[in-house]
């Protein structure tokens, strides 16, 4: 399972990043490794509190009877939290099932945990408990560090850029 993208390039960002990153002009990896750490950071913290970032959304309850099951069986644990392995996965870079790659203009984070996706997005049997979607107040942030860093490439090449690079 891989996160959904939360921030999304215009058009013309793609194609003026892309074509600097093919010339060599430009290296995003300092910036996604520090939006890495970051997100990772987000995720511990939304499996920590039990509900998603987004306002007003609350996960929904386990039923009674696997409430009553999981207690007995795995005492203590909070939702979405039975062995631990999804939550490591999506937080510590370096476990097995860790998905971190990042490139020169672009970076991927997730989970190899083939059950994660039926938590994040829901299934027929499975309510939506979103874990893998920043708060919007991160994405921002990570827009802005994101934006002055392909900025200052930009300018470094004689490129004046007005307006957003994001959707």
């Amino acid at each position: 399972m891989v996160a959904k993208p939360a921030i999304v390039l215009t058009q013309e960002s793609k194609r003026l990043i892309n074509k600097l990153a093919r010339a060599g002009k430009i290296d995003m990896r300092p910036i996604f490794k520090i939006i890495s750490i970051g997100y990772r950071k987000e995720i511990g913290q939304i499996f920590s509190k039990k509900q998603p970032r987004q306002a007003g959304f609350r996960w929904p309850q386990l039923s009674p009877a696997y409430a009553e099951q999981k207690e007995r069986l795995f005492p203590g644990n909070p939702l979405l939290v039975r062995t631990g392995r999804l939550r490591l996965s999506m937080t510590i870079k370096g476990h097995t099932d860790n998905i971190t790659l990042i490139g020169k203009n672009q970076a991927v984070f997730g989970s190899k945990v083939p059950y994660g996706v039926f938590h994040d997005q829901g299934g027929v049997k499975i309510p939506k408990r979103n874990f893998s979607e920043p708060s919007d107040r991160r994405t921002k942030i990570w827009k802005d560090q994101i934006t002055r860093s392909i900025r200052r490439s930009f300018e470094k090449e004689g490129i004046r850029v007005t307006g957003d690079f994001f959707v």
